[in-house]
């Protein structure tokens, strides 16, 4: 027998016995347990959970995703305007302008990516761990994004 089924033997065999039973806390989760988090973080978790606030780097990631998704739809409804206003008019004077009106929109997306971006940086060194950081976005990909979503 090795080590594993030893445990699992012993566990089953306790469990059979009422060993588990009337247990302090049982089936409980301790949301309180703070023995993952460094002491010298401990209060100001206890503070923070106390008065329903998530840490800074949380609330820097909503905020962001936020402005990242305002930014990607307001590309969107432009790509949508140009696309619908091409299919409607033959005229090519008209089509130029509105081409015009879609390389601003463009250029604007991109002033605001550079933003987002620069975001991204901030929040990645507030971050706690490298799973939580984010990519900068790339305003190539985002074009592509709009153009294969469409607006809601």
């Amino acid at each position: 027998m090795n080590f594993d089924q030893l445990i699992e033997a012993k566990l089953r065999e306790a469990r059979e016995n009422g060993e588990f039973n009337n247990l302090k806390r049982e089936g409980n989760l301790n949301l309180e347990d703070d023995s993952s988090v460094p002491e010298e973080e401990r209060i100001v978790q206890h503070i923070l959970r106390q008065n329903n606030v998530a840490p800074d780097w949380i609330e820097t990631d909503k905020a962001l995703r936020q402005h990242i998704d305002q930014a990607r739809a307001g590309l969107r409804r432009s790509y949508e305007w140009r696309r619908t206003k091409l299919l409607e008019l033959p005229d090519p004077a008209e089509r130029e302008r509105i081409e015009l009106q879609w390389k601003r929109a463009q250029k604007r997306f991109e002033d605001e990516l550079e933003q987002i971006n620069r975001q991204i940086f901030a929040f990645n060194l507030k971050t706690p761990a490298s799973s939580t950081q984010r990519r900068p976005l790339r305003l190539a990909e985002e074009l592509e994004r709009a153009k294969r979503v469409k607006s809601e």
